[in-house]
């Protein structure tokens, strides 16, 4: 564990991004950067490299064909008319250091996650299912939102809020679970009360603020569920930094400790940039009628159909 530590020590401390700006960033009364306000990312760059893609940076003459390809993933095999489709998501690769990605990971130089077997097999296993209404993923249920650690960016316009006080910082996402509470003075408790969004402490390392998140409960079928385009079990503990690049860039990096999931270290980012819009309720469930409709179906198949009554004679 030391030097899993170690090693992401030295990612955190990688050189700064070029586009970084050399204006001084918004501070608060205490002095620490003002990250308080509203933050969106807004692109089509997954977790991680895509299968056939090889390197970080998307090349001028691919983009073209990577946007298409991420969109056909995206919207499983719909055809994209954003001519028709209200929420139709933006034709965007992240962007970062002046060039266009690949993926948010950026160790290992593959952009994959470094699964471990027992990982593979229990993805393989245990992986979301939707044919059992008991079985499907917490976040298609809206129980497990995206602001929970590790954050995942949309390419939909689901903004994040950050309000930051002294001794405290919330997190709030126009998503199923709405906000997470980040204590920078309770210690860490041992015997901590178990929860989907688990115990986050914060802290400051100069300039950027660290989380770190653990007591998770997963109560998902093999004992793992989706976070941030990764996966998370109860014994994970996870780590974010945030960084403020310029007044309007929003550095996002986080990582996941855990043996039984990751054979190696690794290292994903992205930036969020501020936005006007403010956070709205997000009822998830109000108008929704999918798994209503899907269980009647379902009822409905199974019934024998009903035989035509004999005709009557009339008068």
């Amino acid at each position: 564990m030391r030097s899993l530590i170690a090693a992401l020590a030295v990612l955190a401390a990688a050189p700064a991004l070029a586009q970084e700006s050399a204006a001084p960033i918004p501070r608060a009364p205490d002095g620490r950067p003002d990250l308080h306000g509203y933050w969106f990312s807004g692109f089509l760059t997954p977790l991680e490299r895509p299968d056939g893609v090889t390197g970080l940076i998307v090349p001028p003459d691919g983009q073209a064909a990577m946007i298409e390809k991420l969109i056909a993933e995206q919207s499983e095999g719909e055809v994209y008319d954003p001519e028709n489709d209200a929420n139709a998501v933006p034709r965007a690769l992240l962007e970062m250091d002046g060039a266009l990605r690949s993926s948010w990971l950026i160790e290992p130089a593959d952009g994959k996650l470094p699964l471990t077997a027992l990982a593979k097999a229990a993805l393989e296993r245990d992986g979301p299912k939707y044919d059992d209404p008991e079985n499907r993923p917490a976040p298609e249920r809206c129980i497990d939102g995206l602001v929970n650690a590790p954050m995942a960016a949309s390419s939909l316009m689901i903004p994040l809020q950050i309000v930051q006080m002294p001794g405290v910082m919330v997190l709030a996402m126009e998503d199923m679970e709405p906000l997470r509470i980040v204590s920078l003075t309770d210690p860490p408790q041992r015997d901590a009360l178990r929860s989907r969004g688990g115990q986050s402490r914060g802290r400051w390392e100069d300039d950027t603020f660290v989380i770190e998140t653990d007591s998770l409960s997963i109560s998902d079928p093999g004992g793992l569920t989706w976070r941030g385009g990764a996966f998370v079990t109860t014994d994970s503990r996870v780590i974010e930094r945030f960084r403020l690049l310029s007044a309007d860039l929003l550095l996002y990096r986080f990582t996941i400790e855990d043996p039984s999931l990751y054979k190696a270290p690794w290292l994903a980012e992205y930036v969020l940039k501020r936005i006007a819009s403010p956070v709205y309720e997000y009822a998830c469930h109000e108008g929704n009628y999918a798994m209503t409709n899907i269980l009647t179906a379902a009822r409905l198949g199974r019934q024998k159909t009903p035989e035509p009554k004999p005709a009557t004679g009339g008068d």
